[in-house]
């Protein structure tokens, strides 16, 4: 099974991008995705959230704010890293699991999203990995936009992750998106005909 990476700085249209392979028919495990199950109410992560933030992050729900955690997380640096050494390892093994799950059903590819992939050093143990990346200026007005915030705020969330610019120097591929959602597509089309035609060839060998 060939594993690949997907990660992007934010706002660059990494989710997309992750719509658009599905749509293709790529198996991806999203650490989005995951980092929000391990923290479903009643989880061992939740309460170990709750205790390390207060109540005040739980809902009426009893689901997580995450919204007022966020804004925490990115005016905090010891909060935000406090947070990560609650989730970074439960989503690390929950990827293994899946990943795990996946190989076992016999599929050939798998991609694996995630939005800190080298920050966290994801990226040492698989290849290729896929970056989303756009223009500095226009990352930051889609940030403004997207989660309204002050340009304060913006630029404190664009520090917290490693700059677009060391990022492409990590990366196999990059996925210009500054264009149209045509553009997108067919970039994205273009990467995953590459994939399958590297993992049809991992098959053979």
């Amino acid at each position: 099974m060939k594993l690949a990476g997907l990660t992007g700085g934010i706002a660059t249209g990494k989710s997309t991008v992750t719509s658009m392979l599905r749509q293709l028919g790529a198996r991806i495990i999203d650490a989005d995705e995951l980092a929000r199950e391990i923290v479903e109410p009643g989880r061992e992560a939740w309460r170990e959230i709750v205790e390390a933030f207060g109540r005040e992050m739980v809902r009426a729900d009893q689901t997580i704010d995450r919204e007022k955690l966020r804004k925490i997380i990115f005016a905090d640096p010891q909060a935000r890293k406090r947070l990560e050494s609650i989730t970074h390892p439960r989503i690390r093994a929950l990827a293994q699991e899946r990943i795990g799950q996946l190989g076992a059903e016999g599929a050939e590819l798998v991609i694996y999203a995630a939005p800190l992939l080298f920050e966290n050093q994801v990226h040492l143990w698989l290849r290729p990995v896929i970056l989303v990346a756009c223009a500095a200026t226009l990352q930051k007005q889609r940030l403004l936009k997207r989660d309204g915030l002050s340009e304060e705020e913006a630029q404190r969330h664009l520090q917290a992750q490693m700059s677009l610019e060391e990022k492409r120097k990590l990366a196999d591929f990059i996925i210009e998106n500054d264009g149209s959602l045509e553009e997108l597509s067919r970039q994205v089309q273009e990467i995953w005909e590459k994939l399958t035609k590297q993992a049809a060839g991992s098959r053979q060998q």
